[in-house]
């Protein structure tokens, strides 16, 4: 049954489109097709894949947005993360159980008792996952620092990290090979960025002005973006610019930065309610585990679908992308309303009351033994 939610249901579309674009993004990365060689005899394609690339970061960095904006103004709870990585582990070891044992699939992964079980029980990995997990432990620090900055403090916050995490770290990627310096040094990895990224919701949701607030604005800054990345990926014509392209398009990149930042502003300002997107923008999370399995993945970019038989078109390489990743999306939204949604969330949310009451009686009494 679709249940009625009060979000606003423009945002919970932006969700959705976010996570096709991360989908297709993945068509463009893992398949069969050698993006990361400049080729003039595919030069369509390539510059076609170099779009799909920006495509799929500015989905992540919208994905996170999202989350972001809703959780800088709320209480932390255990019960977020607790559910989050039982979902992963669900779906990691469902997978993995699934595939090596009823259909008895020779895994194109090596797998070994050692690596699912240590350092901690999860066959398959997910960098967002553990990315944002860390995020949402961060968040009542996060939201400490935001409530006690006020607007040109949290301004020029959010200006030192974009300049530390975005400007500075592409630059060293483009001009590489200074001695004895590397972006560790500068605090950057894919998790610190995300907090940059929930510093820039918080700025959204608290303090984002004529501009931000203005559907005229928003819409003019999102297709600005999109027209640059167009440009840029255009602009390919070497190896060497080739590189350099693919490096602006990080998460990290500030046109990929600037560009989420409209788009979700765009969203935002939009209000209607759909029950049933926002029941379908539920099973986001469910598709990216699902596609981006480290044990399903190769069997759907690989086995199944081979980007590099459209290589020689452009427009060819386009339609097939996102016919093939619009089908992938749609069997992993019913597979997981129906494995996870209809079945097993019951399971799940019960385990998941059950931890988090543990923890935060663990807090009560840590909290307690802190005060004597």
């Amino acid at each position: 049954m679709i249940k009625r939610s009060s979000r606003n249901s423009s945002i919970e579309l932006l969700r959705i489109l976010s996570m096709f674009a991360i989908v297709i993004h993945h068509y463009a990365y893992h398949s069969t097709f050698k993006w990361w060689v400049y080729n003039t005899q595919y030069l369509g394609a390539l510059k076609v894949n170099l779009f799909l690339h920006f495509f799929g970061k500015l989905g992540v960095d919208i994905f996170v947005i999202i989350g972001a904006y809703f959780l800088c103004e709320k209480k932390f709870n255990f019960r977020r993360p607790i559910n989050l990585m039982l979902v992963t582990i669900f779906y990691s070891f469902g997978i993995w159980i699934f595939l090596k044992f009823i259909l008895q699939t020779k895994l194109l992964v090596p797998t070994s008792l050692k690596t699912i079980l240590l350092p901690f029980p999860l066959p398959s990995g997910y960098w967002f996952v553990y990315a944002y997990v860390i995020m949402l432990f961060a968040m009542p620090f996060l939201n400490i620092i935001i409530n006690s900055l006020n607007k040109p403090k949290l301004i020029l916050l959010i200006i030192g990290l974009t300049f530390l995490w975005s400007i500075l770290v592409v630059s060293f990627n483009i001009f590489s090979g200074k001695p004895d310096t590397s972006l560790d040094n500068f605090g950057y990895t894919q998790t610190t960025f995300f907090f940059l990224l929930y510093f820039i919701a918080a700025y959204v949701r608290k303090y984002s002005g004529k501009i931000l607030n203005s559907k005229k604005y928003t819409a003019i800054g999102s297709v600005v973006g999109l027209l640059l990345a167009v440009v840029c990926a255009y602009l390919a014509d070497s190896q060497k610019l080739l590189n350099g392209i693919l490096d602006t398009f990080n998460i990290n990149g500030p046109i990929v930065i600037g560009t989420s930042i409209f788009l979700f502003s765009f969203f935002k300002n939009c209000h209607f309610n759909s029950s049933f997107i926002n029941y379908i923008a539920g099973s986001m999370f469910g598709v990216y585990l699902i596609h981006e399995d480290s044990f399903v993945r190769p069997i759907i970019w690989t086995q199944l679908i081979s980007s590099k038989l459209y290589e020689q078109s452009g427009l060819q390489y386009l339609i097939a992308g996102l016919i093939f990743s619009l089908v992938v999306f749609g069997i992993c939204i019913i597979a997981d309303i129906i494995c996870r949604r209809l079945i097993f969330e019951k399971l799940i949310n019960k385990m998941t009351t059950y931890i988090s009451i543990l923890f935060n009686n663990l807090e009560r009494i840590f909290d307690k033994y802190i005060e004597l």
